[in-house]
């Protein structure tokens, strides 16, 4: 029986969106776009960027108390449903750096890895914000950037474990550092922001691939976008 897995990636545009001189939440519209969308089936796995605390967008979605949450430097946090999953490790690395003309800093991949609770099976999930400006690659470029986060994944996988990476990478389809990834990962979902920046891959063939959706904004500048993958 292979395992069903629902995962989310969605850059929260904190500081307009939740930012007290700003909308402040703007009445928890992206809290209520995931409770929404994980209505039918919950989600095993989010991955935000943009997001100062993961626990407040939790109690927006009225689900604090199902999800753990792990938070990362550069405003990365993970989000996992604690009924099916224990978390066994988690870090995170720095992959790559904005250009100087854009800088905002350098840039991570938060990973964590995860065992089902009923079936023992182990998934490794990779969250990473890319660098500006987009479609560069940052100062490591588009192969470097591709490059350091696989190695991100290869460093920590355990053999046999599924991977699911995802995020606002600020890079399209039609970007080297894309087509990187793609060589070794499945490209699942990918959004239309900004030119179609975020993403969704897995290391699984296409025929596990069940749904894919993009959520909409949710008032955000980012569309939410959610895969369900049989691992």
């Amino acid at each position: 029986h292979l395992l069903e897995v629902k995962v989310l990636t969605y850059n929260l545009f904190w500081w307009n969106l939740f930012g007290w001189h700003h909308r402040n939440g703007n009445g928890g519209s992206a809290g209520k776009l995931i409770a929404s969308a994980g209505e039918d089936k919950p989600y095993d796995f989010m991955g935000f960027q943009e997001c100062q605390d993961a626990e407040l967008v939790l109690r927006d979605a009225s689900l604090a108390g199902q999800y753990g949450s792990i938070a990362a430097p550069h405003d990365l946090a993970i989000a996992y449903r604690k009924a099916a999953w224990e978390l066994i490790d988690h870090g995170m690395h720095e992959v790559a750096e904005d250009n100087p003309q854009q800088w905002w800093g350098t840039r991570g991949a938060q990973w964590a890895r995860f065992r089902h609770k009923s079936t023992g099976y182990a998934l490794m999930f990779v969250n990473h914000h890319g660098p500006l400006p987009v479609g560069t690659g940052g100062k490591c470029g588009s192969l470097g950037t591709a490059y350091n986060i696989l190695k991100t994944i290869t460093s920590h996988r355990q053999s046999g474990e599924g991977v699911v990476l995802v995020g606002d990478f600020n890079s399209n389809a039609d970007t080297e550092e894309v087509k990187q990834l793609e060589s070794r990962l499945r490209r699942v979902i990918t959004g239309t922001s900004f030119g179609g920046v975020d993403h969704i891959f897995t290391n699984c063939g296409g025929v596990h691939v069940v749904e894919t959706r993009n959520l909409g904004n949710g008032g955000s500048d980012h569309d939410a976008l959610d895969a369900v993958v049989r691992l």
